[in-house]
């Protein structure tokens, strides 16, 4: 039998709120392996840090099971799990150096004075911050201060790693330095990592593998290529990343996983099928990323070679154009008061200039780029 570094088994975790009950976290179960890098994405109040805080211990579950390494929790203390935590404000003692800092766990633990500071330095080795020991925290930078507290979680040799919003309190272009070291790091000591964000970019950049909340559900579970390109609600396609979304009428399920909609003006086109998508017939969203759209100003806008029954061609009208750096961000009226977004890469100067607004053209795109959803 599979054993997980967790597995959490349809949590729940209520909260008395003003006489009634508030579910922060509803029926969640999922499996983390050994070594894996797992983000739990979502807006405030999704539930991601009270499902970490559960793992941890600091809360207990209303109903469901927590297990680490196979071992079920029930009763066991945060300080005796087989983990450990870092915070957004790093909770370091400022009248503590450095390596005292690191070492108070340990020495809490009856680890000897001696072996604490050697474990201490190879801690601070592994964060590339050698040779701070001696200074206390308010001589450090916040991304150094960062590292302290990684080390100082990393000493006692936990089992998981759990982090909540470590790199929130940082600048942007410290940030994502931070997010590959961390990620960097998390390959070189090859412990299971358990990150809350609601930074898109940061978990996709990131993790392995991504728990999408909201509500105190988990909508979706999957590689960041998943979560992106095979969104499973409206709310995965609209909270990662950009979004076209046209709503439409779905007319059949085809057995090859396509199905045809309607579109308002009567258009028929035909698009992916999410795997979760339950209707045979009604309304629906059609979910495209802009990136996946073409435009041309050429009567036949299909590269040569490709098949047109699988792709979707339709005539628009530019009727906005914002040039933003590496690509240039199209808005195009396909009819009926259709709107969506393109955004074409930039690769010379006159890329940017190509299409005008008010000029008539083609969009297009791979019937498989567009994902049909419930509405």
């Amino acid at each position: 039998m599979t054993t997980y570094d967790v597995e959490l088994i349809d949590i729940v975790k209520d909260f008395d709120s003003g006489g009634g009950k508030l579910r922060a976290v509803d029926e969640v179960s999922v499996q983390i392996a050994d070594g894996e890098f797992f983000a739990l994405l979502g807006p405030s109040g999704c539930g991601k840090t009270t499902t970490l805080r559960l793992i941890a211990g600091f809360e207990q579950p209303s109903a469901g099971r927590v297990l680490i390494r196979g071992i079920a929790m029930e009763g066991i203390p945060a300080y005796h799990r087989p983990v450990n935590t870092v915070f957004q404000d790093y909770a370091l003692f400022p009248h503590l150096t450095v390596e005292q800092n690191i070492m108070f766990g340990l020495e809490m633990e009856g680890v000897n004075k001696k072996e604490a500071r050697v474990r201490a330095g190879e801690s601070l080795e592994m964060v590339r911050l050698p040779g701070v020991g001696e200074r206390k925290p308010r001589q450090l930078s916040g991304g150094q201060q960062q590292r302290v507290a990684l080390a100082r979680a990393l000493v006692k040799k936990p089992a998981v790693l759990l982090l909540d919003e470590p790199l929130g309190a940082l600048d942007l272009k410290l940030r994502k330095n931070m997010q590959y070291e961390l990620k960097a790091l998390q390959r070189d000591v090859g412990i299971t990592f358990i990150y809350v964000t609601h930074d898109q970019e940061e978990a996709i950049t990131m993790a392995d593998r991504i728990a999408v909340m909201n509500e105190g559900k988990m909508l979706q579970i999957g590689s960041p290529r998943e979560i992106y390109e095979r969104p499973e609600t409206v709310f995965v396609a609209d909270f990662i990343g950009e979004t076209n979304f046209i709503v439409g009428e779905l007319l059949e399920r085809g057995p090859d996983g396509f199905g045809k909609v309607k579109l308002p003006d009567d258009t028929v086109i035909t698009a992916q099928l999410s795997e979760t998508l339950s209707r045979p017939a009604g309304p629906v969203r059609l979910a495209i990323r802009p990136e996946r759209i073409g435009i041309s100003d050429v009567p036949n806008a299909l590269d040569g070679g490709v098949d047109a029954s699988d792709v979707t061609l339709l005539d628009a009208l530019l009727i906005d154009k914002q040039y933003i750096g590496t690509d240039t961000r199209y808005t195009a009226r396909i009819g009926a008061g259709i709107e969506v977004v393109a955004r074409l890469q930039n690769s010379t100067e006159r890329d940017a200039a190509a299409f005008t607004i008010g000029q008539s053209v083609k969009v297009s795109w791979h019937n498989s780029s567009a994902t049909i959803l419930d509405n």
